[in-house]
């Protein structure tokens, strides 16, 4: 898959979500956000599986980042406040798909690198992130949603983290790397 297509399938996933989330007008809970996160980050776990030939694993290895995310955020929103909360957990759910992605291309023992691309992830989708933030209060008109921007802006979120935890250098794709 090419890393392109990457965050478009996450971005697709991640705008399906904002749909649910305010068309149905779910409510903000514990479980809904867990269940949310755990979605969500199945497609970016079968994003890395896919890149690394575990499909199987790195949907697993998704769900579980999903859940740890979502739970780190209920953990410290509390005392760090709703957006403090979301940094925190944005860039904790980095580090797990780092390690995630780290152990489905075998190289788990490697801390320093996927710690590293970890925290490139972290800070490089934060800032995009933040770049495309208003597409949870830009609406268009008539008051509703544009979801092809958010499909736009999802891509742009996601995109330089999952390079940055994707990344393999030309020579060593060629080994096995």
């Amino acid at each position: 898959m090419p890393h392109i297509v990457r965050p478009l399938v996450v971005a697709l996933v991640a705008t399906i979500g904002d749909f649910i989330w305010f068309e149905y007008g779910v409510r903000h809970t514990t479980t809904a956000g867990i269940v949310h996160g755990a979605a969500l980050l199945l497609a970016v776990g079968i994003v890395l599986g896919h890149a690394a030939g575990a499909l199987a694993n790195g949907s697993l290895g998704g769900i579980v980042a999903g859940v740890a995310g979502a739970l780190a955020f209920y953990a410290v929103a509390g005392t760090l406040g709703y957006l403090g909360g979301l940094i925190a957990a944005w860039a904790f759910m980095w580090i797990v798909l780092a390690a995630i992605n780290a152990w489905l291309r075998h190289g788990v023992g490697r801390v320093g690198e996927w710690l590293a691309r970890g925290a490139v992830a972290a800070v490089s989708s934060g800032a995009a992130f933040y770049f495309v933030s208003g597409i949870w209060t830009d609406h268009t008109p008539d008051g509703g949603r544009n979801y092809v921007w958010h499909l736009v802006a999802w891509t742009i979120a996601w995109a330089p983290g999952l390079f940055a935890v994707t990344f393999v250098r030309a020579k060593d794709a060629q080994v096995g790397g």
